[in-house]
């Protein structure tokens, strides 16, 4: 495994992360109700024990995943394993807002420290490693974040702060509030999804592609050192590219460098968030073990720089 660091904080974090959204699925009961079902927590201690065997010591969730049930699953876990809690970089989000009779986003001072209690509870754990915002409330004041971010800090109740799917802007605003660094930005990203890079490759030409709709993320990114999470790193707007035929031409490249470099597609989706020099961190989202280590296989090998862009390019996407 290879490791970095990150702003305001001494721990070095694998560069690829274990994702536990499906850990957890919705399912419609007998009365046509929408129940969420867990995966057993064997099944869920086999999955993190595996990641961290393999080097993988971020883990990610959030309050939102299952309603809580996520989190409840790793907690138990950790209950069942004490000791396991010290080797992992324990990430979880807050500020969606969804049950059958509401949904918004919340970043209110009171609500943020509501949620990092009822996390820190499900989770059974006295401190989260990472904190994350995980969507951009329009009626956010950056000053109650700060002072919310700074209450938990002091209280040693979260160590680091981060967004997710936040605007460069957004988070320098919240930034000028805050004493601890905005050290993460969550975003989905993917050979497929590549908005970031769409933009600025076509900067100034009247190619669709030019819209720039992030207000130069990437960019900020790197501008500011903060670490972006890449998410549904195997995602496109048809679903999952792997052997999708809506993919043909992307699938028929992959199946080349597969041969070249003696790997697997997932490896290659991950491989190929982990050239760009920006130290993009992928988060894989799996709950299959074996799954999980052949994504891994990324670590083993670099694309070429025609083999990045051969993989762009066969996404559909111009180069003007």
């Amino acid at each position: 495994m290879k490791y970095v660091t990150v702003k305001g904080s001494d721990r070095q974090f694998s560069q690829i992360s274990l994702g536990t959204m499906r850990i957890v699925r919705k399912e419609i009961d007998e009365n046509g109700n929408k129940v969420y079902v867990g995966k057993n927590v064997e099944e869920v201690e086999n999955l993190i024990k595996c990641a961290l065997d393999l080097g993988i010591n971020l883990i990610d969730t959030a309050d939102i995943y299952g309603h809580g049930l996520a989190e409840e699953l790793i907690g138990e876990v950790i209950k069942k394993n004490p000791a396991i809690r010290e080797k992992m970089i324990l990430q979880t989000k807050c500020a969606v807002v969804s049950t059958d009779e509401e949904k918004n986003y919340n970043v209110s001072k009171e609500y943020i420290l509501a949620s990092v209690n009822a996390s820190l509870k499900r989770l059974n754990t006295d401190y989260l490693d990472v904190l994350l915002l995980h969507k951009p409330d329009p009626l956010y004041d950056p000053a109650e974040i700060g002072k919310a971010f700074e209450q938990l800090y002091g209280e040693g109740k979260v160590h680091n702060f981060g967004v997710s799917n936040f605007t460069s802007l957004q988070a320098a605003v919240i930034q000028k509030h805050c004493k601890r660094p905005i050290a993460f930005n969550q975003l989905q990203f993917s050979i497929v999804h590549s908005l970031m890079i769409d933009s600025e490759v076509n900067v100034n030409t009247r190619s669709e592609y030019a819209v720039n709709y992030d207000m130069g993320l990437l960019d900020y990114c790197r501008l500011n050192d903060i670490r972006i999470e890449a998410y549904s790193v195997v995602q496109g707007d048809k679903g999952i590219f792997i052997d999708n035929p809506g993919y043909e031409k992307l699938n028929q490249v992959m199946d080349d460098l597969c041969i070249k470099y003696h790997t697997n597609k997932n490896a290659l989706a991950v491989a190929w968030l982990l050239k760009h020099p920006a130290g993009i961190i992928p988060t894989i989202g799996t709950t299959n073990p074996e799954h999980l280590k052949d994504s891994l296989d990324a670590l083993n090998f670099t694309l070429t720089r025609q083999d990045w862009f051969d993989l762009y390019l066969a996404s559909g996407k111009p180069l003007p």
